[in-house]
């Protein structure tokens, strides 16, 4: 079974609670590699990029652009290895 990792909005200060998307830099189905830029967050007014966690393929997005969302959160999941190291089929997840 393949494993994942969580790309989670890091707090960046006690003051800031909210940050917002200002534009995802990769795509669902991207190959990213550990410290690159994958999204652009608004952190009080200054622009901050978030870097991958992993190296892998950009599986989820769950937060969007534009959405303000708090530390701590999910906002998407990264399938740990390579396009090479994929053999399994992503599972279909049943939403009702």
């Amino acid at each position: 079974m393949p494993q994942h990792a969580d790309i989670v909005v890091p707090a960046f200060s006690d003051s800031i609670d909210e940050v917002q998307i200002i534009n995802w830099l990769k795509n669902e189905g991207d190959e990213v590699q550990f410290g690159e830029p994958i999204i652009e967050l608004e952190v009080n007014k200054a622009t901050v990029e978030l870097e991958s966690p992993v190296d892998g393929i950009l599986e989820a997005i769950y937060c969007w652009e534009g959405e303000e969302i708090i530390a701590g959160e999910r906002i998407g999941v990264i399938r740990i290895g390579s396009y090479d190291d994929q053999d399994e089929e992503i599972p279909d997840i049943d939403v009702e």
